[in-house]
């Protein structure tokens, strides 16, 4: 038992529990209709346990006590500005704040832990595979019982017994490039698991996200299986080519014959923004019923005291004011809403403290909290919290990318999908958001980094 307890293993078990822990607090949290669940205490306890046992084990601690020292630092900095800057208007209050500190705390911790503490990859391997198995087959489990919960508010998609649909896609996504990695036609099992996971994505999760992403990884795998091939001069079997181009031309027809929740959200957007008027202008309206409400309190001077600050208001203004301009659609461009939004407060705020520190992710109102989650980092957690929490990710991209062009007669399928799989990760974050947030997406993007970084280390050696 002593040689089996090892932390790598612990590690392994913290993956693996990824899918369990996730349908858990689901069914926890509807069944007794409460916002907190077992697994927001069992996550952390296998990190922390890790982490404490590496402490005392290596030398470096002084190094670790300083860097932890700078997160503190940080971390208290910003919740003392959240704090002040903190109205009625605000989405959130100070413990929806720190929880975001938290988990992006941990994000952190979990990166050098998996770097430390993961070897074997065949051993990844097989959890991520045995992963991907509890996710469809619950998912399926749930259409097919019809017990699964709708992607979207007005019924369309599927995101069986998870809380987001959003973070769902994404962990199947990543998982795809994982296991893509070491993948071979002949391997039965998986073939059927990743078609599987493609019919879920395209046709029942209701999200670009899943369409796009899994036609993205399955044309980036094919590529570099075909120039793997042809750079080591192996001869393509030809009915492995008939059988992924049938595949594919399959799954195309069937999207735009059969339809998808996706093209169905897609039309019932497009027939939403038709409806959407201003009555007061008879005009389209340009930003959500909500925000246009507080725009013309704003302009009639009938906001309540102390709701807004002067700086909020401004950019209200400017927001309503740019979305008039540019003739932005109100209806699934809440996204761009946002980003606009915080942009102008930042220039209304003029504050270089905010600027650093950051002025708050939960201290916007309602619909412009920013979703799209490394631009948050950046405008809500400052130019520091940037750094410190997405800073590392950046930089083993970025340090990736030049390694493949260093390596690129050396690269190889494996290599290709942790790259794609890190930068998947990255967009995601950067185009949706709650990849580098939720527990599970952000455990499968750290496990990709350090794949990545280790599938180099071996290149160079």
């Amino acid at each position: 038992m002593k040689k089996k307890i090892t932390l790598e293993n612990l590690i392994c078990l913290f993956i693996l529990l990824c899918p369990v822990l996730d349908i858990v607090s689901f069914l926890f949290r509807n069944y007794f209709k409460v916002t907190f669940s077992p697994s927001t205490i069992i996550r952390p306890i296998i990190p922390i346990i890790c982490f404490i046992i590496l402490f005392f084990k290596e030398k470096n601690k002084k190094q670790k006590i300083i860097i932890i020292f700078i997160y503190i630092i940080y971390s208290i900095i910003h919740l003392i500005i959240f704090q002040k800057l903190h109205n009625e208007s605000s989405y959130g209050n100070i413990k929806n704040e720190f929880q975001y500190i938290i988990n992006y705390s941990f994000l952190i911790i979990n990166l050098y832990l998996f770097y430390k503490l993961i070897k074997n990859k065949q051993k990844i391997n097989k959890i991520i595979y045995i992963i991907l198995i509890i996710y469809i087959f619950s998912l399926f489990f749930s259409i097919i019982t019809k017990t699964s919960t709708s992607t979207y508010l007005e019924g369309i998609g599927y995101k069986g017994y998870f809380e987001s649909g959003n973070s769902l896609c994404t962990v199947l996504l990543l998982s795809l490039c994982v296991l893509l990695s070491n993948f071979n036609l002949t391997d039965y099992k998986k073939t059927i698991l990743i078609i599987l996971t493609g019919i879920y994505l395209c046709f029942f999760s209701g999200m670009r996200t899943g369409l796009f992403g899994f036609s993205l990884i399955i044309f980036i795998y094919v590529i570099s299986k075909l120039f793997t091939n042809i750079k080591l001069n192996v001869i393509i079997n030809k009915t492995k080519i008939i059988l992924i181009t049938s595949f594919l031309i399959i799954m195309v027809i069937s999207i735009f014959i059969f339809g998808s929740n996706m093209l169905q959200r897609r039309k019932m957007l497009k027939e939403e923004a038709e409806k959407n008027i201003d009555l007061e202008t008879m005009e389209p309206r340009r930003v959500t019923g909500d925000i246009l409400e507080i725009y013309k309190k704003i302009r009639d001077g009938k906001l309540e005291d102390g709701f807004m600050s002067d700086e909020e208001k401004n950019a209200i203004i400017d927001l309503y004011n740019f979305a008039e301009k540019i003739k932005l659609s109100n209806v699934g461009n809440l996204r761009k809403l946002q980003i606009i939004y915080n942009i102008f407060l930042v220039k209304e705020q003029k504050n270089i403290g905010l600027i650093l520190f950051g002025n708050g992710y939960k201290n916007q109102t309602g619909e412009l909290v920013v979703e799209m989650e490394v631009p948050s980092m950046l405008l809500n957690f400052g130019i520091f919290g940037f750094v410190l929490y997405f800073g590392p990710f950046l930089t083993i991209i970025l340090y990736s990318g030049y390694k493949l062009y260093a390596y690129r007669k050396k690269i190889d399928v494996e290599l290709v999908m942790y790259f794609v799989g890190c930068g998947l990760a990255i967009a995601l974050s950067t185009l949706s958001g709650y990849v580098y947030f939720n527990f599970s997406s952000m455990t499968i993007t750290i496990l990709l980094n350090v794949l990545l970084l280790k599938k180099i280390k071996e290149l160079e050696n």
